[in-house]
C-alpha cells in the first residue's frame, strides 16, 4: 500500500513539473545586446510611426510629443544591466543619446519591457478608456531583433462599455552593430 502511495505521488509530482513551463535563459537574454535601426524591416513610409520603436517607447497618449520629428533616421543600442533591467539609448538623427533603464520580467520565450504599459485615457470606463501595451522583445535567428506589440484599447461612459480593441503585431528591427 505505500508502494502504491508514493509511486502515485511521483507520478503526479513529475506530471506537474513537466507542464511548467520554462523561464527564457540568460544567454537569450544577452542576445538583445545591440545596436538597431528603429525602423521595422520593410516598412512603408505612410506607417512609420506606428511600429517605430522610439514611438512604441513614447508612452504619451494625450499629448503627441514626437510630433513634427523626422522619426526615420533613429536608432537605439540596448544592454541588459541586470537580471530585471534593460538600458535602452535613443540615438536621434544628429547624433545625440537619450538613455533610460527600463524593468522587464522574463517569459517562456521573450521578455516583457515595462515602460508604462497601462495607462489610462481621461476616467477609464466612467468617462474614458483603458490602453495597455506590451512590449514583448525577442533575439531572432539571423540577429535581429523581433518585437511582439499587443495592444488592448477597452473603455465606456457611465460604466456601461462602449467598446475594445485587441491587436498583435509582429516588428523586425535590423541589428546595425
Amino acid at each position: 500500500m505505500k508502494l502504491l502511495k508514493i509511486t502515485s505521488c511521483i507520478i503526479t509530482l513529475a506530471f506537474f513539473c513537466s507542464c511548467a513551463a520554462g523561464k527564457i535563459s540568460d544567454r537569450e537574454i544577452e542576445k538583445l545586446n545591440g545596436h538597431y535601426d528603429a525602423n521595422t524591416l520593410g516598412h512603408n513610409e505612410e506607417h512609420v510611426n506606428q511600429h517605430n520603436f522610439v514611438f512604441l517607447l513614447n508612452r504619451k497618449l494625450l499629448k503627441d510629443t514626437l510630433r513634427d520629428r523626422p522619426l526615420n533616421n533613429y536608432s537605439f543600442k540596448l544592454k541588459v544591466v541586470d537580471k530585471k533591467h534593460i538600458q535602452i539609448s535613443v540615438i536621434n538623427e544628429s547624433g545625440s543619446v537619450s538613455t533610460n533603464i527600463y524593468k522587464f520580467r522574463r517569459k517562456e520565450d521573450c521578455i516583457v519591457l515595462k515602460n508604462k504599459n497601462i495607462r489610462p485615457i481621461l476616467v477609464p470606463y466612467l468617462a474614458g478608456a483603458l490602453d495597455v501595451t506590451k512590449l514583448k522583445l525577442k533575439s531572432g535567428d539571423d540577429k535581429n531583433l523581433n518585437i511582439t506589440i499587443n495592444e488592448h484599447r477597452s473603455g465606456g461612459v457611465f460604466m456601461i462599455p462602449m467598446g475594445w480593441s485587441n491587436f498583435e503585431t509582429l516588428g523586425k528591427y535590423k541589428r546595425i552593430e
